[in-house]
């Protein structure tokens, strides 16, 4: 079944490949890739040494055009209020190189945690991928949240625009999804 990681690193393999291709067809003819005069192909997102990389118009399906924390955004305290589990450590994992915002919220023994992911690269075809991933008689539409949303058996995700945001390995789609309202307009 896909999943938004799977298709993540589908995506990923694809630029490498197409940095590969370039690559080898600017050495054939000399010059490096995206050098004036060459016909290599530059990869979206790629940056130059000292040049930050941010949203703006070399950004491709970008939601947000900027990174952010999550675990910030989404303090442990709120996210154990909301949920009423014991959570105290909240730990950022995010993978810029597809701009996945990620935070993993546990207890102190590690004994009980969630996930809550915020897409923001093509998050309209990860989100597709998800719902299909758990359209087994799991997922069931959310209404009133974002351009659509469902839950499932340990989660919700809903989509905003070109941005997502799902909230794992919660039982309660009701915290799941206030989560989610609770994390959107932060973003």
């Amino acid at each position: 079944m896909p999943t938004r990681w799977n298709l993540a690193v589908h995506c990923g393999a694809t630029l490498l490949l197409i940095s590969f291709a370039a690559a080898c067809s600017s050495a054939a003819t000399g010059s490096p890739a995206g050098a004036p005069g060459s016909t290599g192909a530059v990869v979206a997102g790629a940056t130059a040494p000292g040049q930050a990389q941010g949203g703006g118009a070399g950004s491709v399906n970008d939601g947000l055009g900027h990174p952010v924390n999550i675990c910030t955004l989404l303090p442990v305290a709120t996210v154990a209020s909301v949920t009423g589990e014991p959570l105290t450590v909240a730990t950022e994992g995010d993978t810029l190189s597809y701009k996945i915002y990620s935070c993993d919220y546990t207890s102190a023994d590690g004994t009980v945690g969630l996930t809550v992911d915020v897409l923001a690269l093509d998050a309209s075809a990860g989100y597709d991928a998800d719902i299909q991933a758990h359209d087994t008689g799991w997922a069931k539409p959310i209404s009133g949240l974002g351009d659509k949303a469902f839950s499932y058996a340990n989660g919700a995700e809903a989509l905003f625009g070109n941005v997502s945001i799902s909230v794992s390995d919660l039982k309660s789609a009701s915290a799941a999804e206030t989560l989610i309202r609770t994390l959107q307009p932060k973003l």
